[in-house]
């Protein structure tokens, strides 16, 4: 068998082996939906959090529930580009969370964004070995 032969076949399974190994850092194939291109419409974004001892507010005022529906109703009517962004508190429970999105579902709001703090989590020694 001539050498260069020998090297084309090299070349092609180095080739084949690099494109594995990035399929398996990957993982799970999965679609990512699109990012929409807003342009140079006007949208505003609503703050909505909820500290600690559960309490709700819109901005930086506490409201109730029934307040925070009505608010959102008013908004949506004047504005239905709008997004909220919910900011729980880690401390939460996920009752509280779930009251706050069914309040949400009721005047329309079907995406709300969710505001975290970005950081970087240790990975397990089991899922580099691939386990």
């Amino acid at each position: 068998m001539p050498m260069i032969d020998v090297l084309f076949f090299i070349l092609i399974f180095f080739m084949l082996f690099a494109s594995f190994e990035k399929a398996k850092q990957t993982g799970v194939k999965v679609e990512l939906p699109k990012a929409l291109h807003i342009g140079q419409a006007e949208q505003s974004t609503i703050l909505i959090g909820i500290d600690e001892q559960a309490q709700v507010f819109l901005g930086s005022k506490q409201v109730t529930l029934k307040e925070l529906k009505q608010e959102l109703g008013l908004t949506l009517k004047r504005a239905p580009q709008t997004q909220f962004i919910i900011k729980p508190d880690r401390s939460v429970t996920y009752a509280e969370i779930v009251k706050l999105m069914d309040t949400l579902a009721e005047v329309g709001v079907e995406k709300p964004l969710w505001g975290v703090d970005r950081q970087k989590f240790p990975i397990s020694q089991g899922s580099r070995s691939g386990k």
